[in-house]
């Protein structure tokens, strides 16, 4: 029990110190992690077998699917879609430093890469002067579109 009380205590962010707490910490989370990945298929693969039995059959007179056969389904679906891991938006983990990883953008780092200091200072900044900016700017592009705009 006091592997548990020092695990879960905010004591060095959940890891436990020792080689065999370690060990035991390592084991207990991809046991969890097994076990939510065995329910979470078992759960989606049921609702995709009944969803495709309920309608398939009816509608396009498709065969009824077994359980695996649903399964076997989504694992294709992924593996056709490219969507093999999860690609969105994600922080840095690191101290108080704002950054941000994005597909496409890659890595911004701090306020010099034009990230706002805080969210109140740059929400203030747009209503009392950005958005005035921003009008002037749309009016300046669209003057300069236009055939009327160019002489």
């Amino acid at each position: 029990m006091r592997f548990f009380r020092n695990c879960c205590s905010g004591e060095g962010h959940g890891r436990p110190e020792g080689k065999t707490a370690r060990a035991l910490w390592f084991g207990g989370h991809a046991l969890l992690g097994v076990v939510v990945v065995v329910v979470v298929a078992t759960v989606v693969g049921g609702v995709v077998m009944i969803a495709w039995n309920v309608l398939m059959p009816a509608v396009f007179h498709l065969p009824p699917l077994e359980f695996w056969q649903a399964v076997a389904l989504l694992v294709l679906a992924r593996v056709l879609t490219g969507r093999l891991h999860h690609r969105g938006p994600r922080r840095h983990r690191g101290g108080d430093e704002k950054c941000v990883v994005s597909r496409g953008i890659g890595r911004i780092c701090g306020e010099s890469q034009g990230l706002p200091p805080n969210p109140d200072t740059f929400a203030t900044w747009w209503w009392e002067e950005g958005q005035a900016a921003f009008k002037a700017f749309q009016a300046r592009k669209d003057g300069l579109s236009s055939p009327a705009g160019q002489g």
